[in-house]
Parts: C-alpha cells; sequence; structure tokens
C-alpha cells in the first residue's frame, strides 16, 4: 500500500503537467483562431475597395480618343470617364484592353464599362448595354490654304477625296454636291491633295485634327458636318451602372462640361 501510494504520488506532477501542457496548447489554438478572426474583420473592408473605384477598359490606338503618352492613356475619352467617376465619387482606374467589334466584354478582366470609340450598332445590344451617345463623329471638308477655293459653296462640284469606309457615315445627298473621289489610304489622299490631284477633302475630326495641328498655314477648314456615327459608353447588360451613366452624360452636356473636355482635345487652331 505504501509502495501505490508513492507511485501515485510521483504521477502527480506528471499529470499536472500534461494537463498545463494541453491547456496551452488550447489556449494557443485558441487565441490563433480569435486573431484569424479578427485579422478577417480587419481586412474585409480592404476587400471591397475596388467599389470605391470605376474601372473602365481603354483601347488605346485611337488618338485623339485614347492614346499612350508617357506611358499613361489619354485622351477625350479617358477625360469623359474621368468625369463620369468623378460625378459617381469614385476614383478612376483605366485598363488596358484590345477592343474586338465582337462587342463584348473582355471575358478575363472585370471591368465596370469600356469607353473607347465604340460605334453604337444595334445588333452589338444582345451582348452588351449602350449608354447614351456620347459622341457623334463629324467630318472636316479640308482645302489647301493657297486653293481660290474659299468657300464651301465653291467646293461643291469639284473632286473631293473621302476614305471609301468612311462614305457610308455621311448623308448621301449631301455627298452628291461634290465629285467624290475614293481611297483606301488617308496618307496618299492627302498627298493627292497636296499634289492638287483633287480640289479637297472629307476627313473624319481626330484624323482632321492630327492633320491641321501645326499645319493650318498649309490647310483650311471650310465646314465641319455632322455624320450618323454615333459612339457609346460599353456597359455589362444587366449593369446597375448604366442610368447612372447616361444620367451623367446628360449632365455634362447640359453645363458645358462636355464642351470644355470637347475643345480640349479636338481643337486645331493652333
Amino acid at each position: 500500500m505504501f509502495f501505490y501510494i508513492r507511485q501515485n504520488r510521483k504521477k502527480a506532477p506528471l499529470i499536472i503537467i500534461s494537463l498545463l501542457f494541453y491547456c496551452a496548447v488550447f489556449f494557443l489554438l485558441f487565441y490563433s483562431a480569435g486573431c484569424g478572426a479578427s485579422r478577417n474583420l480587419i481586412e474585409a473592408p480592404d476587400a471591397g475597395s475596388d467599389e470605391s473605384k470605376l474601372i473602365v477598359g481603354c483601347d488605346p490606338s485611337y488618338p485623339v480618343f485614347e492614346f499612350l503618352e508617357d506611358g499613361n492613356i489619354v485622351g477625350f475619352d479617358v477625360d469623359i470617364a474621368r468625369e463620369i467617376a468623378s460625378r459617381m465619387g469614385r476614383e478612376l482606374k483605366i485598363v488596358t484592353i484590345d477592343w474586338k467589334e465582337t462587342y463584348e466584354m473582355p471575358p478575363d478582366l472585370e471591368l465596370d464599362m469600356v469607353i473607347s470609340a465604340v460605334p453604337i450598332i444595334s445588333e452589338g445590344n444582345n451582348k452588351i448595354a449602350l449608354s447614351v451617345p456620347y459622341f457623334t463623329m463629324e467630318y472636316m471638308s479640308v482645302v489647301l490654304n493657297e486653293t481660290d477655293i474659299k468657300t464651301i459653296e465653291k467646293l461643291k462640284g469639284e473632286a473631293v477625296g473621302i476614305l471609301g469606309i468612311e462614305k457610308k457615315y455621311l448623308d448621301e445627298d449631301y455627298l452628291l454636291d461634290y465629285n467624290i473621289v475614293e481611297y483606301n489610304d488617308v496618307v496618299v489622299m492627302v498627298d493627292d491633295l497636296k499634289n492638287k490631284s483633287i480640289d479637297g477633302i472629307l476627313i473624319s475630326l481626330p484624323m482632321g485634327v492630327n492633320l491641321l495641328t501645326g499645319n493650318t498655314s498649309i490647310y483650311k477648314v471650310l465646314e465641319v458636318v455632322k455624320s450618323n456615327e454615333e459612339f457609346g459608353i460599353v456597359l455589362k447588360q444587366d449593369s446597375a451602372l448604366i442610368e447612372e451613366v447616361n444620367k451623367i452624360l446628360e449632365e455634362i452636356k447640359s453645363d458645358w462640361t462636355y464642351d470644355e473636355i470637347y475643345d480640349r482635345w479636338f481643337d486645331y487652331s493652333s
């Protein structure tokens, strides 16, 4: 009996130590789990931080709507997107994309919208949503400064060049006023104007701005006419932003903000 009591007394400290060890392990596990939960609570707001940003896709291959400058995408479309983001209370984030004429949102990117001089076409509406038009393409009647043709009336009946792919955007009756010469290459068309093989050209506003900027001593604009080509902002078909985007587009047109952005990018007088 004495031996039995002494044996249990020797085991008692071991039992206590074991219990303390298991308690410590349990405490550490519980504490770690609690810390993990706490970290999740702290990080949760960051997981939704993109909701404070307007993520916009742009294909920077169409100056002056969007193009690369010093590694950044800039242009008319970018400024329109920035104004929309500002009025939504969001920060603008531009993502470079390669826009396809299939009229589909890039499937590998989480974008709120795409603004990239996308023409509005009805057959695209079953895949995406399109905003109200934010831009209507315009065409310039351009002649050489040295010519005797000083007014648009004097150009009528004369040989006028236009890109064949763009002819469809101008009213047929309007084109009947000229002896239209179709081109496949804008450089060839401008060269023919310089060489006086044609008397004038009808050129889209973005290309016209590039041609005239710094060259107003060579070329003169007789008229600017609107076409039937309208651009829209692309959103997902079920996007909750479509109404807000349309409302903001109407606002910036009515309060002259649109005109300020327009003049910033389409002024060719300098």
